[in-house]
């Protein structure tokens, strides 16, 4: 192996392009010939002081770059006949309108708290306050556009707009599976599929595991969607009964003792939309049950990263039988649609058939943004982000609503209000909607049982003033109902 390790300047920019510069520098100046093997990452990855993940993402860059190539057994290595191609792709003229259109990506992005135009002003402060949405708010935007820039100019042409496989190109599932590594699961990229989005997940492991006429239990709430894919599909849908950490598992063994049911759709962690996260205890309660009756799991994780203190998702302990469901939704944007399946081996084939029925393929260039942005941190860095910013939002909402029966966890987007008898839900809602609040009555999750109460979600409304506005006008409507209670966790 060749010994050459790159000067870093503190001032450089990122270090992993200051690496892939370097490499190339390093090329052209004969100081790495051809067939050169450069040190493994975790050895510069040592000799820098960075991650290794950050060398992982500058070899990367080289390789798009044609600088370098990485074989399993053999390392990266310089290719050879390299400084023609060089040349080349430094003279080659370079359309007009692509240039147009990359200073178009690479301008810094307005901040989110700063309207466009006047129309959009005008929209954000007349049109009505959102509540009903549970969509948090869009992160940072530079590092995005950073990482889609370096996406568009490095990915080739044919990997942006061909027709790929259903299971993924393998480095985006190997980083798929070191998302899924993160919070416990197996990180065997034989495990993990791309899906666009977490719906898209369910729809497809509910097309690869129920039949139409077959019993699916969940929780008495449960996410709406789910209802209509119900009716789509053609299943039985039933709610299990439910306490303050989520469905019981004596009401859960009853029903399949009684039913028969074939699987089982549950949000163990930040349940939408009662904020509930089951207990370590809890979860193991129910593994047994789901073991005893032969039950499929498929447990929903998107707010996992809300809750970093939560216990592994319950998929963990009954890894055999649990599909479990995550994406970038509420941590990156609802518009990008990724997000994956972890599942056991063997059910890997049908749940992949599924996906190539329903969408053929996930879109390589929203997988290789998310990717990257696994591989770099910064996906870990808008979870916190996200984090910081309910548990600052949460504030105004308590610190308004007070004395009322608030269901809530210091660092989701969404509260659950209850209500007492007195007050009837839809008309509250319907008065709230008259004086330009949207908020969820709980029939729209209601399998079963309606109880009395409904969701308020705070991450739809980027301006701080607009939800202190929008959460007292809750409150006037409420106090005009003489209706008052204890707030709980």
């Amino acid at each position: 192996m060749t010994i050459w390790f790159p000067k870093l300047d503190e001032a450089g920019g990122p270090v992993y392009r200051q690496i892939a510069q370097a490499i190339r520098t390093a090329v052209k100046d004969g100081s790495l010939k051809p067939g050169d093997r450069l040190p493994t990452h975790r050895e510069l990855a040592y000799q820098l002081g960075v991650t290794v993940g950050t060398i992982t993402r500058s070899y990367r860059e080289a390789e798009r770059l044609g600088l370098v190539a990485g074989e399993v057994g053999r390392g990266t290595y310089v290719l050879h006949n390299i400084q023609s191609e060089l040349d080349m792709a430094a003279n080659a003229p370079i359309p007009m309108a692509f240039t147009n259109n990359l200073s178009q990506l690479a301008r810094p992005a307005r901040p989110t708290s700063e309207p466009a135009t006047a129309n959009d002003s005008e929209e954000e402060e007349n049109g009505p306050i959102n509540f009903r949405m549970n969509c948090p708010l869009p992160p940072r935007e530079s590092g995005i556009r950073e990482t889609l820039l370096e996406v568009v100019t490095t990915m080739s042409t044919d990997d942006m707009v061909s027709y790929k496989s259903e299971y993924g190109i393998a480095h985006q599932r190997a980083a798929l599976a070191f998302a899924a590594s993160r919070l416990g699961l197996d990180d065997n990229p034989d495990r993990v599929l791309p899906t666009a989005g977490v719906q898209h997940g369910m729809t497809v492991s509910l097309l690869a595991t129920v039949r139409p006429g077959d019993l699916v239990l969940c929780e008495e709430l449960t996410y709406p969607n789910l209802r209509s894919l119900a009716n789509l599909l053609q299943f039985r849908l039933r709610g299990v009964a439910m306490d303050e950490e989520g469905i019981m598992p004596d009401a859960l063994e009853n029903m399949c003792r009684t039913q028969s049911p074939r699987a089982i759709y549950l949000m163990p962690t930040l349940h939408n939309p009662l904020c509930c996260t089951m207990s370590q205890q809890r979860r193991i309660e129910i593994v047994e049950i789901l073991r005893k009756y032969d039950l499929t799991l498929i447990e929903d994780g998107i707010y996992h990263f809300l809750d970093p203190d939560a216990p592994p998702p319950l998929s963990c302990f009954a890894p055999e039988r649990s599909i479990y469901l995550d994406g970038v939704s509420k941590s990156i944007g609802g518009g990008l649609r990724v997000g994956y399946i972890h599942a056991p081996g063997e059910m890997i084939g049908k749940l992949a058939s599924a996906i190539r029925s329903t969408c053929w393929m996930v879109s390589t260039i929203n997988l290789e943004l998310v990717t990257r942005m696994i591989m770099d941190g910064s996906l870990a860095q808008f979870e916190a982000w996200h984090r910081e910013e309910a548990a600052q939002r949460l504030a105004i909402i308590l610190g308004t609503l007070k004395g009322y029966d608030v269901r809530f966890h210091p660092t989701n987007y969404h509260i659950w209000l209850d209500l007492p008898e007195h007050i009837d839900t839809s008309e509250l809602v319907m008065d709230a909607a008259n004086n330009g609040v949207l908020l969820t009555a709980a029939q729209q999750f209601a399998v079963g049982h309606v109880p009395r109460g409904l969701r308020l979600c705070f991450g739809a409304e980027r301006s701080p003033e607009r939800l202190r506005r929008g959460v007292q006008i809750v409150d006037r409507l409420l106090q005009s109902s003489d209706f008052g209670n204890s707030v709980v966790m």
